[in-house]
């Protein structure tokens, strides 16, 4: 090799090594991405999530717990607070239209206001791909909540890379027999022979940060039986104003790009680009009634006015996702006009 060619390629490296020591700063500054951020949440999962060959054994030779859906056991799942469950050999087992799987069952609470539930299975070396039957008081299938909203999210500040579908609960008519009261989260006999295609570290931090990405390939995530699965489950009617807010029926994802609030007082930084690795694009949602609209801007002036700001984002990521169009609009200038 030429002298000419051998400092070509030292400069080459050198570069390659300023772009990975200049991420691993940034990511320890900003504190919003790290290569750890990938990884399962805790130890004591890694022996689920690394055994697909003895999880496919186990399902294969497993009996069904139940003759019906009614005779699972279902355990109370509560609101406002993060339930997190391992899925594995001692877990329950039921023959699904769709396939056997290893299961979870809850019981949702009740005595609530609507509903926002947050389903996700949680990425490794595997992942347990879930799909999520809901029931009302009668064991009876109201839904069944599959890949059309449980999609792959990459991972973003303190949540690892995860497939996560988020939809509401109507608790308008709380005696209603037909209300949904039970929650399934199964796999189905398909997914298992397929995998989901994550994002390496390198590129969701060099994407991150707007550099070249010298990365390995993103890797493709084989399904399994067995996972880890995390639920959370808020009751939108716990708000400082106790009210209820309206909610649709069904949310695709949640909003990548949410607005931030600076520590500085009274000062909003909304980010110019969405997450990092965000590749699925959220169907629009149908056109909102203009009562409906009305009523989210009076809720974000007033939230601002208040001095409530995470209040008031959240009321603007509800009312995007219901199909306003003006919500940021409204929240921007209330923003603007408190700061006068």
């Amino acid at each position: 090799m030429s002298l000419s060619k051998q400092g070509e390629k030292g400069l080459q490296m050198t570069y390659k090594k300023k772009v990975v020591l200049s991420l691993l700063l940034a990511g320890l500054m900003t504190g919003c991405a790290s290569f750890e951020a990938t990884v399962a949440p805790t130890n004591s999962y890694k022996g689920i999530l690394d055994s697909r060959d003895t999880a496919l054994t186990a399902l294969s030779g497993a009996s069904s717990c139940c003759a019906s859906l009614q005779t699972l056991t279902y355990v109370p799942l509560p609101a406002d607070k993060e339930t997190e469950v391992g899925i594995d050999g001692s877990s329950q087992v039921f023959v699904f239209p769709e396939g056997k799987s290893y299961l979870v069952a809850f019981k949702l609470p009740a005595n609530t206001g609507d509903l926002k539930v947050t389903v996700a299975g949680l990425i490794d070396k595997t992942l347990f791909n879930p799909t999520v039957l809901l029931l009302d008081s009668q064991f009876r299938e109201t839904r069944k909540i599959g890949a059309d909203i449980i999609r792959y999210q990459p991972a973003y500040m303190l949540d690892g890379e995860r497939v996560e579908g988020v939809f509401t609960l109507d608790r308008s008519q709380v005696g209603n027999p037909n209300n949904e009261t039970y929650l399934v989260i199964y796999t189905t006999e398909a997914t298992l022979s397929q995998s989901t295609q994550a994002m390496s570290p390198s590129k969701m931090m060099a994407k991150s940060h707007a550099v070249q990405d010298y990365g390995a390939k993103d890797p493709l995530i084989p399904h399994s039986p067995w996972g880890v699965v995390k639920l959370n489950v808020e009751d939108m009617s716990a708000t400082k104003s106790g009210e209820n807010f309206y909610k649709p029926a069904y949310q695709d994802t949640l909003d990548a790009n949410k607005p931030v609030v600076d520590p500085t007082p009274n000062k909003l930084v909304v980010p110019l680009a969405t997450a990092a690795g965000a590749t699925a694009v959220a169907k629009p949602a149908p056109a909102m009634l203009s009562e409906t609209e009305a009523f989210y801007q009076s809720q974000i002036e007033k939230a601002v006015k208040a001095g409530d700001i995470d209040k008031a984002m959240k009321l603007v990521n509800e009312a995007d996702r219901a199909g306003s169009t003006k919500a940021k609009a409204v929240f921007v200038d209330a923003v603007k006009r408190s700061q006068k």
